[in-house]
């Protein structure tokens, strides 16, 4: 299994792609669960990591723009697209506008990642959209509210293995996120998504604190075990 770590600036990503981060994701912690970095200081980081990490995969995200006309996600998607990184990570919260933002985030000829929100369960319904757009190269779940515990005290084991099937199936990436802690380890094994992410668990105090390499490395050895496949020819 992959290790993604979000880092809020270029001292956390070098760090934490040395430490052994398959994913590089780059948020701000502080300004909400998927946080948007300026794309300015995204296209930065995105030119040292691959000066200092070239194999190393960059993800970005977009910012919490829930309540954004679909015009503004998207030129705010394109934005962070044009500098460079592999994936941008769009948040996708379950609800009726839902369907039509993945069609329009589908044709807008950026590497776009959906989070699904899952505060309160997998909308399979919403997976299968996203799946039957056939154009995403991964999709993911994640949490807003990061005080409630983690994704797998919060979902049930039944519903995240029907997800981890359901992109699996369809030769996707797919990926769990959401205040997972250490502990978790062992049951994301289990599950076998094709990378786990992580923030609250890779700082010594709050999420929005310093990065602390050694718990990135300690997470990198933990999910090493864990047996890679290939899909759609990248190892996941």
């Amino acid at each position: 299994m992959r290790l993604l770590v979000s880092a809020k600036n270029l001292a956390e990503a070098l760090d934490a792609a040395t430490a052994g981060a398959d994913f590089i994701d780059l948020k701000d912690p502080a300004a909400g669960a998927l946080g948007g970095l300026p794309a300015e200081r995204i296209g930065e980081i995105t030119a040292a990591l691959r000066r200092e990490h070239p194999a190393c995969a960059i993800s970005a995200t977009i910012g919490d723009l829930d309540d954004a006309p679909v015009a503004d996600v998207l030129a705010r998607t394109r934005a962070m697209a044009a500098r460079g990184v592999d994936y941008v990570k769009v948040g996708v919260a379950p609800g009726a506008h839902a369907p039509a933002l993945l069609d329009s985030l589908a044709r807008c000829d950026a590497p776009v990642v959906p989070v699904l929100i899952s505060d309160h369960g997998v909308d399979m319904a919403l997976v299968d959209h996203a799946l039957r757009c056939a154009v995403y190269p991964a999709l993911m779940l994640d949490t807003v509210n990061k005080h409630a515990g983690s994704l797998l005290q919060r979902v049930s084991e039944s519903s995240l293995r029907a997800f981890v099937g359901a992109v699996r199936g369809r030769s996707v990436l797919c990926g769990l996120a959401g205040a997972l802690r250490a502990a978790d380890v062992p049951q994301l094994r289990a599950l076998a998504p094709h990378f786990a992410g992580f923030r609250s668990a890779v700082c010594a105090g709050e999420r929005d604190g310093a990065l602390d390499a050694q718990r990135v490395r300690a997470l990198r050895t933990a999910l090493r075990d864990t047996p890679a496949v290939t899909v759609g020819g990248t190892w996941a």
